[in-house]
């Protein structure tokens, strides 16, 4: 109300009171400005996921050049790796919460403490790797001969994936790292990293599939081995770049290295249902790749495969954007001001929804010829093209999900919407692909991307209803990891404290004068 006060106007909660023509005309305004501000500070975090999707896409394209059955192997392989890396990567994310939440309480060295306990974690997963990775033609053939996969395309998946996995130590300290960028709204430090993490991914795809400049002609298992490199220098560069002493001034990135016992717990108390969310997700879409389409045959597999590749043109950017809004989120929760938290969530909807509804147009609408641009397959082309179809059912619901999952994140809401998440892709999703065939057996491969349609669907219009009725107001992180500031911690100089300054570091998103709010003065203001 105060805020309200000192903008000129009233307005009385619940409809009742008076609306002001200042209110009214403001609005507009306001909410351009908002999508301004998050469109800003969102870019770069959706050049990286799209970076990210590109490096997916190009393994795809490439492998898909050693025949049908690389093409039906590789993107189950990929998702099988990113699935044992998920345990890691969805506790490691949980930094951007904390991170963003003391940023915007005024308590930005802490940041570089949290930062630091991932490091931790991607130690652990470095130490149980090379046992998992090793044993890959053991357990994973096993799976593949229960799941009646076609013996080609297992020999195939399993030379990917035990050179592959060696990349998930790596993944988890990369999004932690990431993370911290996003938290502290420096997301082109992590583009830049992601950029160069590309060409060599490329570049090593190019080198070692092929066997071009007289290196070896590794096929699929090239492809991993330019992942795990792709992964590794991604890591690095980042890592590097979180060290600069700009960031340890403001962060101590460099003098917060101690292990935390407090906030170690705290990165796995809030990251560990998003842990858990993000292995039953990815294990789902596992299950449905390795289990449920194989038995429609090679055919459907691919089609499958190629109709998720374009599937990610749409959900990555409207990741970027939902990552965005988990900072945003987080920072007006450590300002004590979830009314602009709400307001952040709802411009993030619109945009995403629109972006998302429009995508969907174009699967619904051109579904053959873009299946035709990946595949001279008439029947890939007509399997996927009926997948496309279903695609564009659920865009809006799937940025409905995305948009609230990520505003639930921000807050340090993640228990019950991993319970969500869990209960809809293993009940609806998987449940209803395994009895398909009985159910519907008419509609062959159409009757498990029903019930994935379903699936987000209901996913979606959950983490809504979860955002609406508010129990992430009450959530207060930093009452359960209240410790002494980090040690020898630089001040906040008075130059960090003005509005409009631009910040020394790269990347950094406009202060509040700059992206047109007008709320109130905080240190380095967004």
């Amino acid at each position: 109300p105060a805020e309200l006060f000192r903008r000129g106007f009233f307005v009385a909660a619940d409809g009742g009171g008076f609306v002001s023509s200042t209110a009214v005309k403001s609005q507009p305004k306001r909410a351009e400005s908002d999508a301004l501000e998050l469109l800003k500070l969102a870019l770069p975090i959706i050049g990286m996921t799209v970076s990210r999707m590109l490096m997916g896409f190009i393994d795809f394209v490439m492998v898909s050049q050693l025949g049908t059955e690389a093409q039906a192997a590789i993107s189950p392989a990929t998702i099988f790796v990113f699935a044992g890396a998920c345990l890691g990567m969805g506790a490691a994310t949980s930094v951007q919460t904390f991170v963003s939440q003391a940023d915007g309480r005024g308590d930005a060295r802490q940041a570089g403490s949290y930062v630091w306990q991932v490091v931790y974690i991607s130690m652990l997963f470095a130490l149980v790797t090379p046992a998992v990775a090793a044993g890959t033609p053991k357990w994973f053939g096993a799976l593949a001969a229960w799941s009646h996969t076609p013996p080609a395309v297992a020999a195939l998946e399993i030379d990917y994936m035990r050179i592959a996995l060696w990349s998930i130590p790596f993944a988890v300290l990369c999004a932690g790292l990431n993370g911290f960028f996003n938290g502290v709204q420096r997301p082109m430090m992590a583009l830049w990293a992601t950029l160069v993490s590309l060409v060599v991914n490329v570049v090593g795809n190019w080198l070692l599939i092929f066997g071009n400049l007289g290196f070896p002609e590794m096929g699929i298992a090239g492809a991993a081995v330019a992942t795990v490199l792709s992964w590794a220098t991604r890591a690095a560069l980042m890592f590097w770049i979180m060290l600069w002493p700009s960031f340890d001034r403001r962060f101590v990135t460099r003098r917060a290295m101690v292990f935390d016992w407090r906030k170690f717990k705290a990165i796995w108390r809030v990251g560990g249902p998003t842990a858990v969310q993000w292995v039953v997700d990815i294990g789902a879409w596992v299950v449905f790749l390795n289990v449920i389409m194989p038995p429609y045959g090679p055919v459907a597999m691919a089609a499958s495969n190629v109709a998720l590749q374009y599937m990610h043109v749409s959900f990555m950017p409207a990741i970027g954007i939902g990552m965005a809004l988990c900072s945003q989120v987080g920072f007006a929760i450590g300002e004590r001001r979830p009314e602009r938290a709400v307001r952040k969530a709802r411009v993030a909807m619109q945009v995403t929804g629109l972006y998302m509804g429009a995508v969907g147009l174009v699967f619904w609408l051109a579904g053959a010829p873009l299946m035709r641009l990946l595949s001279d397959d008439p029947a890939v082309i007509e399997i996927g093209r009926i997948v496309l179809v279903w695609a564009a059912v659920f865009q809006v619901f799937d940025a409905m999900g995305i948009t609230y999952m990520n505003a639930l994140r921000g807050a340090g809401d993640t228990f019950w919407p991993a319970v969500f998440v869990g209960v809809c892709c293993w009940v609806i999703f998987v449940g209803g692909g395994v009895v398909s065939p009985a159910l519907i057996p008419a509609w062959t491969v159409s009757g498990p991307w029903l019930f994935c349609t379903a699936y987000i669907s209901i996913l979606g219009i959950a983490l809504w209803l979860r955002w609406r009725l508010g129990s992430w107001r009450g959530i207060r992180l930093q009452e359960d990891v209240a410790s002494p500031a980090a040690p020898h911690a630089a001040p906040i100089g008075a130059d960090e404290l003005e509005c409009g300054v631009p910040d020394p570091l790269a990347g950094t998103v406009g202060a509040a004068s700059a992206s047109g709010s007008d709320d109130a003065c905080t240190p380095r203001d967004r």
